[in-house]
């Protein structure tokens, strides 16, 4: 199997990607692991996940749907 992202074989790769992400409460919708190699996971956790959920909006958007830290 290959990364959906980089095309790299993802055969080994242990992470699930969380199609909306868990922060914001998504427990249900993700794609088994090898769909996303670990480091793409890794890179979109850190790169783009984590900017919006520091964001004003992203707070916001937790408290509003109450969802714990």
């Amino acid at each position: 199997m290959r990364c959906i992202f980089c095309k790299e074989p993802s055969d080994s790769s242990v992470s699930q990607e969380h199609v909306i992400p868990e922060s914001l409460g998504n427990k249900d919708h993700v794609l088994p692991p090898g769909w996303v190699c670990d480091g793409c996971n890794n890179y979109l956790s850190r790169e783009v996940e984590a900017p919006f959920m520091d964001s004003d909006y992203g707070k916001r958007a937790r408290f509003d749907m109450r969802i714990e830290s």
